[in-house]
């Protein structure tokens, strides 16, 4: 889709210029130099000090902290000196490189300012609906180069979220999952358990309607992968498709309606949300007995 077809207000907020060139992300930015002051601070070190081993200034510093510029490569290679492991050039390049990891903080706003997401999901349950524990296995696992205090923070930062979009009355959230993620029982019996029943009481106050969809369903029309439809006021509704590596914003109405349609047909497909929290709970009842 060209990008001047892409609404303004997005464009702003994914850094899009007209001409086809990408700024560094200011979410980019901002987690980069939230690092850089959780490190300093940690090595009690104030930015006078910091500067000057770096052979920077003060001014420079606080900027970075506050994502108002990007970091050069000879910073990068300075901060690592310091701070040990390479761990600052690393996650630079998650958050702007091929692998970048920005597009999971314009996701993470996008659902904070909606008013609904429907998602379907084969694997794992969503970033927003995770306890801090199954997070913190998906991390642990799932990015072995991550450091055991990198896997930590996130788990942590992921949970605080999710504590927030649980007491908020919007966005109002509906879930498709396919039930082999049942069977997935990261961080063992216990975390899965936990896991479950944090969905269950999110079912039970209203907050989540959840529909479980049989993996040998004749007609399952789940084969395109994991995906959002996200609604926000006065703005066009956007589609969600991610990877492990990778997402991408569909802003284009047609595709965004063709996969309206591919959501509808996965709701008649699977249990009502009645039948599925049974079977959540029976699930939940399973590993009791298995613990």
């Amino acid at each position: 889709m060209p990008l001047w077809k892409i609404p303004e207000s997005l464009r702003e907020r994914w850094g899009v210029w007209c001409n086809g060139f990408m700024q560094h992300d200011v979410r980019a930015r901002a987690r980069f130099g939230s690092e850089v002051r959780r490190l300093r601070q940690a090595a009690d070190m104030t930015l006078d000090v910091i500067a000057k081993r770096v052979g920077s200034s003060r001014t420079r510093m606080s900027d970075l902290e506050r994502g108002k510029s990007a970091p050069t490569s000879r910073m990068l290679d300075a901060l690592d000196k310091e701070f040990g492991s390479a761990r600052l050039s690393r996650l630079w390049d998650e958050l702007t490189g091929d692998g970048r990891e920005a597009w999971r903080y314009e996701l993470a706003e996008l659902i904070d300012t909606a008013w609904a997401v429907y998602e379907y999901q084969v694997l794992v349950f969503p970033a927003h609906l995770q306890t801090v524990e199954y997070s913190r296995t998906l991390f642990r696992n799932g990015t072995p180069w991550l450091t055991p205090d990198e896997a930590e923070h996130r788990a942590a930062q992921r949970w605080e979220r999710a504590q927030r979009v649980a007491e908020r009355h919007s966005p109002k959230l509906w879930l498709v999952v396919d039930e082999t993620i049942f069977g997935r029982r990261y961080g063992g019996v216990g975390v899965m358990r936990r896991q479950l029943e944090h969905v269950a009481d999110l079912v039970q106050t209203g907050r989540l309607s959840v529909q479980v969809i049989s993996s040998d369903a004749p007609g399952h029309p789940g084969v395109s992968g994991p995906f959002k439809l996200i609604t926000r006021q006065d703005e066009p509704e956007v589609m969600f498709a991610e990877s492990v590596r990778e997402g991408q914003v569909v802003v284009s109405q047609t595709e965004v309606a063709q996969y309206r349609m591919l959501y509808a047909a996965l709701q008649a497909a699977a249990d009502s949300p009645e039948r599925s929290l049974e079977r959540i709970r029976r699930e939940i009842e399973g590993l009791n007995h298995a613990a």
